[in-house]
């Protein structure tokens, strides 16, 4: 039984290597099993010749005991042959899936020799775009200078255009002053022509006053009961002898004096002839020289005029008129302070008014800027929006809005600021109605259009 036992020791351990082994051992198990059983048979006769020499046990029980060991090692046989069929239906599934395995192994090599032939391209393909990519960076490079020398050639043509426009524009300018020089030149020979010939009649009716004068003198010293009557004759003469010689503006003239036209001369400078004027001797204290009047007289003054008629003066100054931006700046530069005041008057019969100090604007090269203080009054400060704005007409733009043209939407010239909160100049509209275009005070009466406005200043020292 120990050699039996030594034997199905090896068997078993055989066994296990073929498992261990995997499909390449298993067409030899079918083998193996026929040499166990060959083994286990010999063994038994060999047992059997031995019992047989022995002879120390009947032969019978020792068969049956053989029998017995004989269909317990069958049985063991037999479930280790079912063990073996289950390892070698497992190995051929295994087997199937390694076949599977490199199946999908060699087409991954093959694969992979396709990638890396595809890898080999693709270098290739990135040193060409490498290449490509140098000669794109050079090209850039050069784009990028020639880039920046079209930039300075266009900043310098800019620069140029820009010059030539300003140049352009100083011509036109110019020829716009020579212009208005040359008709001013015209006017001024006409005005000269006519104030020889007033000088002319000026120095007959100053002889003529000089010799009543003479004979006034003459009769004062006979008649002293006639003296204040007179005198009286004697003050009206030389008020009429002062009037000769023109004003520069209506605080200057007599005490006394109506309210009606005059003749100024606001730049004070003799050699320029006289401009009518009318004065105002009543409202608050009289002395008023009125620059600008819009009332209810027809045949209306045309106000939506050009920058030339509002700079020079246009209209009747015994109806509606604008004085002229340029006297007006003639006699606020003279060094005397000045004060301003507006008068209104709507539809309905009810007035206001409002005034302002230190009134003033500036000559024609800065457009005749605005400038006063310290408002007073009870029309409201309608001004205050064109404090320090240029003069705008309908043909000169000077509101510093790029986005409207407030002369021409309002269709009256002005020291316009977003179109203002007050238009003196816009049409003459009949009953009060709202309108942008009309005459309107809006911290008053808001755009509903005025019946009269008047605009004066005097100086306050």
């Amino acid at each position: 039984m120990s050699a039996l036992s030594s034997r199905l020791a090896t068997f078993l351990t055989i066994a296990m290597l073929i498992v261990t082994a995997g499909c390449d051992s298993c067409g030899k198990s079918i083998s193996l099993t026929k040499y166990v059983q060959q083994l286990v048979h010999d063994e038994l006769l060999q047992s059997n010749v031995n019992t047989l020499h022995s002879g120390t046990e009947p032969l019978k029980s020792r068969m049956e005991a053989l029998e017995r060991r004989m269909k317990e090692l069958t049985g063991r046989l037999d479930g280790q042959q079912t063990q073996l069929d289950e390892v070698v239906t497992q190995l051929n599934g295994q087997k199937s899936q390694q076949d599977e395995t490199t199946a999908t192994v060699k087409d991954l090599t093959e694969r992979l020799s396709d990638m890396e032939k595809h890898v080999a391209e693709m270098r290739k393909l990135a040193t060409r775009l490498d290449s490509q990519q140098s000669t794109l960076n050079e090209q850039k490079s050069q784009q990028e200078e020639t880039a920046t020398t079209v930039s300075n050639v266009t900043a310098k043509l800019d620069i140029i255009v820009t010059q030539q426009g300003n140049q352009l524009n100083q011509t036109s300018q110019l020829a716009t002053t020579l212009d208005s020089q040359q008709s001013q030149l015209s006017e001024l020979n006409n005005q000269l022509n006519e104030q020889k010939t007033t000088q002319r009649e000026v120095s007959v009716r100053m002889d003529n006053l000089t010799s009543q004068v003479e004979i006034l003198g003459s009769k004062l010293t006979g008649a002293i009961s006639n003296t204040s009557s007179q005198q009286e004759r004697i003050d009206d003469l030389a008020a009429k002898v002062k009037q000769l010689t023109p004003s520069r503006d209506c605080s200057d003239l007599p005490v006394n004096s109506p309210s009606g036209v005059y003749f100024l001369r606001p730049s004070g400078n003799n050699k320029q002839p006289p401009v009518e004027a009318y004065c105002d001797m009543a409202t608050a204290g009289g002395n008023w020289t009125v620059i600008q009047r819009r009332d209810n007289i027809e045949p209306h003054q045309d106000f939506y005029l050009g920058w030339t008629d509002y700079k020079e003066g246009f209209g009747d100054v015994t109806k509606e008129f604008w004085w002229g931006l340029e006297h007006v700046y003639q006699l606020t530069s003279s060094g005397r302070q000045f004060e301003l005041r507006v008068d209104l008057e709507a539809f309905d019969g009810n007035r206001s008014y409002a005034t302002y100090q230190q009134f003033r604007i500036s000559s024609e090269l800065d457009g005749y800027r605005l400038s006063f203080t310290d408002y007073t009054g009870t029309a409201g400060d309608g001004l205050e929006m064109s404090v320090n704005q240029k003069f705008s007409t309908r043909d000169r733009d000077q509101d510093g809005d790029s986005d409207s043209h407030c002369a021409q939407y309002c269709q009256g010239a002005w020291w316009h600021r977003s179109c203002g909160w007050c238009s003196l100049n816009g049409q003459y509209r009949d009953g009060g109605k709202w309108d942008p275009t009309g005459i309107w005070w809006y911290m008053w009466r808001g755009m509903r259009s005025l019946k009269k406005a008047d605009m004066k200043i005097r100086p306050t020292y």
